[in-house]
């Protein structure tokens, strides 16, 4: 059973996610990266995608930390959220930093830990709390 102060956090976390991905709070600020080109688009060696996490839904070159330890998931065509426990917030964000490019998303916004990212109709964002969750957000404007 989930206990209610998890799940106040869990619902915090996600609720600071969607905010940011909407641009309802003040954004990091910006620091562009340019992607990848296309052709090197190849899963580093510890890393899985959304599929095999289980995923049905996301971008399909979107590589995570083999070692990552989802506690809360979304998986719908146009919301993909995971709540992430392992590895540590800035540790997951480091990851990101350097995988993103290479899979072909530009970085719009980095700072404390937090980034936005997109990538042709995927939007994404990341943030950390202080008690060592982690989430991660996508969203797509399929209609």
């Amino acid at each position: 059973m989930v206990s209610s102060t998890f799940a106040r956090r869990v619902a915090a976390l996600a609720a600071a996610i969607t905010l940011a991905a909407t641009g309802c709070t003040t954004p990091p600020p910006v620091i562009p990266s340019e992607p990848a080109a296309s052709s090197t688009r190849s899963a580093p060696s510890d890393a899985v995608s959304l599929a095999e996490l289980g995923f049905s839904h996301g971008p399909a070159e979107l590589w995570l930390p083999r070692s990552i330890t989802i506690t809360q998931r979304v998986d719908l065509a146009t919301n993909v959220t995971l709540v992430v426990i392992s590895p540590s917030g800035p540790e997951l964000a480091q990851w990101l930093r350097e995988i993103l490019p290479a899979a072909g998303f530009t970085i719009t916004a980095d700072g404390q830990d937090s980034l936005l990212f997109e990538r042709d109709h995927w939007q994404g964002a990341f943030t950390t709390t202080d008690d060592d969750l982690s989430a991660l957000s996508l969203r797509s404007d399929r209609e």
